[in-house]
């Protein structure tokens, strides 16, 4: 049996160009995701183990020094918190509540789109079935007689148009559950290093650090 080819499918439904639309957008979109969260908000981990070392050793201002070295919100925001005068845990969680709602609107932004687009295309889908369907129905309507040939375009319209739906949805919905996922992973770890920090640094000023 021949297949059919790109623009054959296209040709098929209405549908079908919306689809490959929804489908060319999301993509883009996941590309752009995965630079932001591999690239532009990674998170400083060797900075972070290279801070602990200094403060270990009690040198906060090398900490801090290491801080300036390093692009991105999370170095200004472990650099800011190594310079607060006489920290208390609760003083460093507060300080960091500015650069924390940075980091969870950058990780976070137009995530939305996957979800809406995952929610949407089924629908699309659907309007092409019903478009198939009712083709089909003209078509054995205007012909004035039954046979698998009459409804075949009508029923391949309303099938196709169902499949590419479907498949569409599924790929939106693992690209929102991926970014959403690692984007909670993400402000996990940067809380849990901010409470490390705080323990060490009240411990070191206990300690009589300066």
């Amino acid at each position: 049996m021949e297949q059919m080819t790109l623009l054959q499918m296209l040709r098929i439904s209405i549908a079908m160009p919306i689809l490959l639309v929804l489908s060319i957008l999301i993509l883009g979109q996941a590309l752009e995701r995965l630079y932001v969260f591999w690239y532009a908000c990674t998170l400083p981990t060797s900075l972070w183990n290279k801070i602990r070392v200094r403060l270990e050793k009690g040198d906060l201002a090398g900490a801090a020094a290491l801080c300036q070295m390093t692009p991105g919100t999370m170095s200004e925001a472990l650099e800011r918190l190594l310079t607060v005068p006489n920290p208390t845990p609760e003083k460093l969680v507060e300080v960091f509540q500015l650069y924390r709602q940075r980091m969870n609107m950058d990780l976070s932004r137009r995530l939305g789109f996957f979800g809406t687009a995952s929610f949407i295309s089924p629908l699309i889908g659907l309007m092409g079935t019903v478009l198939g369907i009712m083709r089909a129905f003209h078509d054995l309507s205007a012909a004035g007689a039954g046979g698998p040939a009459v409804v075949a375009a009508g029923i391949s319209e309303a099938l196709v148009a169902t499949a590419m739906g479907i498949a569409v949805a599924v790929v939106a919905s693992i690209f929102y559950n991926y970014f959403t996922l690692m984007a909670r992973h993400r402000m996990g770890v940067a809380d849990l290093w901010v409470f490390e920090l705080s323990d060490m640094l009240c411990q070191g000023r206990s300690a009589g650090v300066p």
